[in-house]
């Protein structure tokens, strides 16, 4: 193997997921949250995979130290216009390179879909540093609804 290939190699990271199968992903593509997540503190190195769908707002967050664990997230300013404005940045970070994601909750009926706004993940882009953060101003819920509720005739 060529001094190339070699490097090549080296800069991708073999994921095995029960859900989206076996692939590589550059190693630059893998968040870092030093702290894991709430509840799940061993739960460090992530991918973000987009979905399949286009056009659609959900990205998946494929943990690589748990394979079995993962998210759906969203864009917590697409559910929620002005909420990146209540979200304390870290001062490092400018803010066009803070990513703030918010956990969906995806129910065995889609309609009842939630965005957990109280604990969003703050992501620096360029770094690919990322942690989670409880607001406890009372604003923002654990459980912010998606979708409207069905109109009855």
């Amino acid at each position: 193997m060529g001094e190339a290939a070699r490097q090549a190699v080296a800069e991708t990271v073999a994921v095995r997921s029960q859900r989206f199968g076996d692939y590589e992903v550059p190693a630059e593509r893998i968040l870092r949250f030093p702290e894991g997540l709430v509840g799940f503190p061993e739960a460090r190195h992530f991918v973000l995979l987009e979905s399949s769908h286009a056009g659609s707002p959900f990205r998946y967050l494929l943990c690589l130290d748990l394979p079995e664990l993962g998210f759906v997230v969203c864009d917590a300013a697409h559910v929620c216009p002005g909420y990146v404005a209540d979200v304390p940045r870290p001062a490092e970070v400018p803010v066009e390179d803070l990513a703030v994601l918010a956990l969906v909750t995806v129910p065995a009926d889609p309609c009842h879909m939630t965005a957990n706004l109280m604990a969003p993940l703050l992501v620096d882009c360029r770094s690919g540093r990322g942690r989670q953060v409880v607001l406890d101003t009372g604003r923002h819920p654990i459980r912010y609804p998606l979708l409207a509720p069905p109109v009855r005739p």
